[in-house]
Protein backbone atom coordinates (compact mmCIF):
# COMPACT_ATOMS: atom_id res chain seq x y z
CA UNK A 1 0.00 0.00 0.00
CA UNK A 2 1.62 3.53 -1.07
CA UNK A 3 1.78 6.16 1.50
CA UNK A 4 -0.69 8.78 0.57
CA UNK A 5 -3.44 5.35 0.80
CA UNK A 6 -2.41 4.31 4.42
CA UNK A 7 -2.38 8.44 5.32
CA UNK A 8 -6.42 8.15 4.31
CA UNK A 9 -7.04 5.38 6.34
CA UNK A 10 -5.23 6.51 9.14
CA UNK A 11 -7.02 10.50 8.32
CA UNK A 12 -10.29 8.16 8.64
CA UNK A 13 -9.90 6.37 11.79
CA UNK A 14 -8.53 9.26 13.79
CA UNK A 15 -11.79 11.20 12.39
CA UNK A 16 -13.91 7.99 13.95
CA UNK A 17 -12.16 8.47 17.23
CA UNK A 18 -13.01 11.89 17.35
CA UNK A 19 -9.07 12.79 17.21
CA UNK A 20 -10.03 15.55 14.72
CA UNK A 21 -6.51 17.36 15.38
CA UNK A 22 -4.93 14.24 14.21
CA UNK A 23 -6.80 14.08 11.50
CA UNK A 24 -6.56 17.32 9.98
CA UNK A 25 -2.81 16.87 10.43
CA UNK A 26 -2.97 13.87 8.32
CA UNK A 27 -4.98 15.39 5.91
CA UNK A 28 -2.60 18.44 5.75
CA UNK A 29 0.47 16.02 5.00
CA UNK A 30 -1.60 14.22 2.37
CA UNK A 31 -2.20 17.63 0.71
CA UNK A 32 1.62 18.74 1.28
CA UNK A 33 2.80 15.51 -0.62
CA UNK A 34 0.42 15.21 -3.05
CA UNK A 35 0.91 18.76 -4.20
CA UNK A 36 4.99 18.43 -3.99
CA UNK A 37 5.71 15.31 -5.44
CA UNK A 38 2.94 14.07 -7.56
CA UNK A 39 1.05 16.84 -8.53
CA UNK A 40 -2.40 14.81 -7.88
CA UNK A 41 -5.06 16.94 -7.73
CA UNK A 42 -7.58 14.38 -7.12
CA UNK A 43 -5.58 13.38 -4.26
CA UNK A 44 -5.53 17.23 -3.03
CA UNK A 45 -9.49 17.91 -3.25
CA UNK A 46 -10.04 14.42 -1.63
CA UNK A 47 -8.37 15.60 1.11
CA UNK A 48 -9.47 19.09 1.07
CA UNK A 49 -12.69 17.60 1.71
CA UNK A 50 -11.87 15.53 4.29
CA UNK A 51 -10.27 18.45 6.21
CA UNK A 52 -13.31 21.11 5.50
CA UNK A 53 -15.98 18.18 6.44
CA UNK A 54 -13.99 18.08 9.51
CA UNK A 55 -14.30 21.79 10.09
CA UNK A 56 -18.03 22.00 8.97
CA UNK A 57 -18.93 19.60 11.97
CA UNK A 58 -16.80 21.32 14.40
CA UNK A 59 -18.49 24.96 13.14
CA UNK A 60 -14.93 26.18 12.38
CA UNK A 61 -16.56 28.02 9.26
CA UNK A 62 -13.56 29.67 8.06
CA UNK A 63 -11.24 27.05 7.70
CA UNK A 64 -14.26 25.01 6.57
CA UNK A 65 -15.24 27.48 3.63
CA UNK A 66 -10.92 27.63 2.97
CA UNK A 67 -10.45 23.68 2.22
CA UNK A 68 -14.26 23.27 0.47
CA UNK A 69 -13.22 26.39 -1.88
CA UNK A 70 -9.97 24.91 -2.79
CA UNK A 71 -11.83 21.49 -3.48
CA UNK A 72 -14.10 23.10 -5.92
CA UNK A 73 -11.46 25.15 -7.44
CA UNK A 74 -9.76 21.13 -8.02
CA UNK A 75 -13.18 19.65 -8.64
CA UNK A 76 -15.53 22.51 -9.93
CA UNK A 77 -18.17 19.97 -10.96
CA UNK A 78 -18.30 17.82 -7.75
CA UNK A 79 -21.50 18.42 -6.92
CA UNK A 80 -21.12 17.41 -2.93
CA UNK A 81 -18.35 20.23 -2.27
CA UNK A 82 -20.69 23.13 -3.57
CA UNK A 83 -23.44 21.21 -1.28
CA UNK A 84 -21.02 21.49 1.87
CA UNK A 85 -19.71 25.25 0.84
CA UNK A 86 -23.54 26.14 1.08
CA UNK A 87 -24.19 24.28 4.21
CA UNK A 88 -20.80 26.30 5.59
CA UNK A 89 -22.53 29.86 3.89
CA UNK A 90 -25.57 28.96 5.45
CA UNK A 91 -24.02 28.59 8.90
CA UNK A 92 -22.09 31.40 8.40
CA UNK A 93 -25.11 33.84 7.51
CA UNK A 94 -23.71 34.61 4.12
CA UNK A 95 -27.34 33.98 2.28
CA UNK A 96 -26.63 34.66 -1.39
CA UNK A 97 -23.24 32.33 -0.93
CA UNK A 98 -25.24 29.80 0.16
CA UNK A 99 -27.92 29.48 -2.18
CA UNK A 100 -25.19 29.96 -5.23
CA UNK A 101 -23.57 26.84 -4.22
CA UNK A 102 -26.65 24.82 -3.11
CA UNK A 103 -28.91 25.49 -6.85
CA UNK A 104 -25.24 24.97 -8.31
CA UNK A 105 -24.76 21.73 -6.40
CA UNK A 106 -28.73 20.50 -7.66
CA UNK A 107 -27.58 21.83 -11.25
CA UNK A 108 -25.12 19.30 -10.83
CA UNK A 109 -27.08 16.28 -9.39
CA UNK A 110 -30.86 17.03 -9.15
CA UNK A 111 -31.34 13.70 -7.71
CA UNK A 112 -30.07 14.38 -4.08
CA UNK A 113 -33.01 14.91 -1.34
CA UNK A 114 -30.89 16.35 1.34
CA UNK A 115 -29.60 18.77 -1.57
CA UNK A 116 -33.24 20.24 -2.65
CA UNK A 117 -33.82 20.03 1.45
CA UNK A 118 -31.16 22.73 2.26
CA UNK A 119 -31.69 24.69 -0.61
CA UNK A 120 -35.76 24.69 0.71
CA UNK A 121 -34.86 25.60 3.92
CA UNK A 122 -32.05 28.18 3.13
CA UNK A 123 -34.37 29.70 0.12
CA UNK A 124 -37.77 29.71 1.89
CA UNK A 125 -36.95 31.05 5.30
CA UNK A 126 -34.06 33.57 4.22
CA UNK A 127 -35.87 34.69 0.71
CA UNK A 128 -39.07 33.20 -1.09
CA UNK A 129 -41.39 31.33 1.38
CA UNK A 130 -43.64 29.92 -1.80
CA UNK A 131 -39.82 29.00 -3.60
CA UNK A 132 -38.65 27.22 -0.76
CA UNK A 133 -41.84 25.28 0.01
CA UNK A 134 -41.43 24.20 -4.15
CA UNK A 135 -37.63 22.82 -3.32
CA UNK A 136 -38.95 21.09 -0.24
CA UNK A 137 -41.39 18.86 -2.39
CA UNK A 138 -38.67 17.98 -4.69
CA UNK A 139 -36.63 16.93 -1.79
CA UNK A 140 -39.84 15.19 -0.63
CA UNK A 141 -40.58 13.53 -4.37
CA UNK A 142 -36.68 11.97 -4.08
CA UNK A 143 -37.39 10.90 -0.74
CA UNK A 144 -40.86 10.64 1.32
CA UNK A 145 -39.22 9.94 4.29
CA UNK A 146 -37.10 12.56 4.77
CA UNK A 147 -38.04 13.65 8.29
CA UNK A 148 -35.85 17.06 8.01
CA UNK A 149 -37.67 18.09 4.52
CA UNK A 150 -41.27 17.54 5.83
CA UNK A 151 -40.10 19.36 9.73
CA UNK A 152 -39.25 22.47 7.52
CA UNK A 153 -41.96 22.34 5.26
CA UNK A 154 -44.15 22.73 8.37
CA UNK A 155 -42.43 25.63 9.24
CA UNK A 156 -42.92 27.18 5.91
CA UNK A 157 -46.86 25.96 5.56
CA UNK A 158 -47.13 28.09 9.32
CA UNK A 159 -45.33 31.04 7.86
CA UNK A 160 -47.93 31.36 5.46
CA UNK A 161 -50.74 30.41 7.59
CA UNK A 162 -51.49 27.39 5.79
CA UNK A 163 -52.07 24.81 8.40
CA UNK A 164 -53.50 22.10 7.20
CA UNK A 165 -50.95 21.66 5.27
CA UNK A 166 -48.24 21.79 7.80
CA UNK A 167 -50.35 19.41 9.76
CA UNK A 168 -50.35 16.76 6.86
CA UNK A 169 -46.77 16.75 6.75
CA UNK A 170 -46.03 16.57 10.89
CA UNK A 171 -48.37 13.56 10.79
CA UNK A 172 -46.64 11.98 8.12
CA UNK A 173 -42.85 12.67 10.02
CA UNK A 174 -44.52 10.97 12.97
CA UNK A 175 -44.95 7.52 11.09
CA UNK A 176 -40.94 7.63 10.31
CA UNK A 177 -39.80 9.24 13.76
CA UNK A 178 -42.54 8.78 16.39
CA UNK A 179 -39.96 9.53 19.74
CA UNK A 180 -38.77 12.56 17.58
CA UNK A 181 -39.15 15.33 20.34
CA UNK A 182 -39.24 18.48 17.67
CA UNK A 183 -41.86 16.18 15.35
CA UNK A 184 -43.91 16.33 18.64
CA UNK A 185 -43.24 19.93 19.83
CA UNK A 186 -44.10 21.24 16.45
CA UNK A 187 -47.16 19.56 16.06
CA UNK A 188 -48.45 20.44 19.52
CA UNK A 189 -47.42 23.68 17.95
CA UNK A 190 -49.48 23.75 14.47
CA UNK A 191 -52.81 22.81 16.38
CA UNK A 192 -52.69 25.07 18.68
CA UNK A 193 -51.87 27.93 15.74
CA UNK A 194 -54.63 26.26 13.94
CA UNK A 195 -57.13 26.47 16.53
CA UNK A 196 -56.19 30.06 17.51
CA UNK A 197 -56.29 31.35 13.54
CA UNK A 198 -59.82 30.13 13.14
CA UNK A 199 -60.91 31.33 16.31
CA UNK A 200 -59.73 34.77 15.44
CA UNK A 201 -61.42 34.55 11.60
CA UNK A 202 -64.71 33.83 13.58
CA UNK A 203 -64.38 37.30 15.20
Amino acid sequence: MDKIKLLFQNAEQETQKGNFNNAIKIYEEIIQLAEDDEKDERTVHIACWGAGDIYLNNKQLDKAEYYFKKAIKLAPEEHSYHYLLGCTYTYMNKIDKAIYHLEKAVELDDSVDIYWNQLGWVVGYNRDCNKGIEYLKKSLSINPQNTHSLKDICMLYMNKQRFNEALVCIEEAEKYSQDDIEVNRLKQDIELFKKEFERLSKK
